[in-house]
């Protein structure tokens, strides 16, 4: 703002004032004295001072963010430093880049590949097998024991066909078989250990695993599950009036609970059976020399074969 005067000595002079804003008037004062005249330009002049100020201020405050100080701190810079956008955006962009690689960075240390399944499984279900380097997924490990236990395997190896020396500790299985499983395979384990010194129940309802103690010659037994008796030589259910040696010498069709009655029977009655046809036959009266329904000549005494023109056995000398 700017003001003047023409002159002292005429008592009407123009006075210009001019701004930013306004255009530049002249305004006539009448009256006014010198001293007055001066009074008024100093007012004049402190305001276009103070105005002045103002838009300076505002000025350097619109430089500052939303809610920072207008005056800058001791010893830094009054301006600012801006960062260009793009590069901003390209910083943050390799920001997530690095922090996506080492997400998958940290998913793949807590994965391994199986070699039975080909498959990206967690470090939790991991099975190392003892003795040698390889490892395979819980699931794998889980029916590979089941197939050997299936087949009485007791020591079963490692799944790679190429190890010789690992194998799976039983104990490790404990919770990736199923219970049952784990029994099945502890009794395989335990009759794979006892070796020949193990039998079982002859009685199929029954089957109990059982020892075979050689110290005890006894032939008559019960069993301590189903307390039935049975033979401890033979193996086979309790063969009362028959012997050993008797017993193993009948077929597979003739050691029945039947047919041991029946045997029993003839052994009382002295019935000779048929060496061919292995049927029983009684003597009435007559010889020894017994022809049977299947044409078979045969001693009634010791049941050797004879010929139908000799009426003496040479087996037995009768």
């Amino acid at each position: 703002m700017e003001a003047s005067a023409t002159g002292a000595a005429d008592p009407h002079f123009p006075i210009y004032i001019s701004s930013d804003e306004e255009d530049g008037h002249a305004y006539f004062i009448e009256s006014y004295s010198p001293e007055e005249v001066q009074i008024q330009q100093t007012i004049l002049l402190s305001l276009y001072t103070s105005r002045a100020q103002t838009a300076a201020a505002c000025s350097a405050s619109s430089s500052y963010p939303t809610g920072a100080s207008s005056t800058p701190k001791a010893g830094t810079s009054s301006t600012p430093k801006e960062t260009p956008i793009d590069h901003k955006r390209k910083r943050k962009l390799k920001l997530e880049d690095d922090t996506n690689d080492s997400k998958m960075k940290r998913s793949t240390r807590n994965r391994f590949n199986c070699a039975i399944c080909f498959e990206m499984v967690l470090a939790a279900e991991k099975f190392v097998v003892s003795h040698c380097p390889h490892a395979f997924c819980n699931s794998c490990i889980g029916r590979y024991v089941a197939g050997k236990v299936a087949d009485n395997v007791a020591v079963i190896g490692c799944p790679d066909p190429a190890c010789e020396t690992g194998f799976i500790e039983m104990d490790l299985c404990r919770d990736i078989i199923p219970p049952e499983l784990f029994d099945r395979w502890s009794v395989v384990l335990c009759e794979e250990l006892l070796g020949d010194d193990k039998f079982y129940c002859p009685f199929k309802d029954c089957s109990a695993l059982l020892l075979n103690d050689d110290s005890a010659k006894i032939r008559e037994t019960e069993c301590p599950h189903c307390h039935r008796l049975f033979c401890a030589r033979c193996h086979v259910p309790w063969h009362d009036g028959i012997e050993c040696k008797e017993f193993r010498k009948l077929g597979d069709d003739e050691k029945g609970e039947n047919d041991l009655m029946l045997k029993k029977l003839a052994d009382k009655e002295k019935w000779q059976r048929c060496p061919k046809c292995r049927m029983y036959v009684s003597r009435k009266s007559g010889c020894l020399l017994i022809n049977c329904r299947c044409k078979q000549y045969f001693c009634y005494h010791c049941a050797a074969p004879m010929d139908r023109e000799t009426h003496y056995c040479e087996n037995c000398k009768h």
